[in-house]
C-alpha cells in the first residue's frame, strides 16, 4: 500500500509542480495513510484537472474509480482503496469533516 501511495504521489508531482501562491489543495489519501496534500493550484480548475489525472492513473492501476467531476474521486479494489479532493487552500481534510 505504501508503494502504491508513493508511486501515485510521484505520478502526480511530475504532472504538476506546487505554487506556493496558489488558493487550491489536491488532497489524496489511501487506505491506513492520513490525508496528504499533494499540490497546490492557482484555480480549482487546475486542481481538478490534476485530480483527474490522477484517477485515471489509479484506473490503470486496476483500481476501480468513481468520480465526482471538479470534487472528488474514490479509487478502490479488493485490497486498496485511495481518496483524493480538491479543496480551498483554508480548508484542511485532516481537521475539517468534508464529504
Amino acid at each position: 500500500m505504501r508503494r502504491l501511495i508513493l508511486s501515485t504521489l510521484t505520478v502526480l508531482g511530475l504532472a504538476s509542480p506546487t505554487s506556493a501562491d496558489g488558493g487550491w489543495v489536491l488532497w489524496i489519501m489511501g487506505g491506513d495513510s492520513p490525508w496528504d496534500s499533494v499540490s497546490t493550484f492557482a484555480t480549482r480548475e487546475e486542481c481538478a484537472v490534476a485530480m483527474h489525472q490522477q484517477a485515471q492513473a489509479l484506473e490503470k492501476m486496476g483500481l476501480r474509480v468513481s468520480e465526482e467531476p471538479g470534487a472528488s474521486f474514490n479509487g478502490a479494489d479488493a485490497d486498496r482503496t485511495m481518496r483524493g479532493q480538491c479543496l480551498a487552500e483554508n480548508v484542511d481534510p485532516r481537521t475539517t469533516a468534508v464529504k
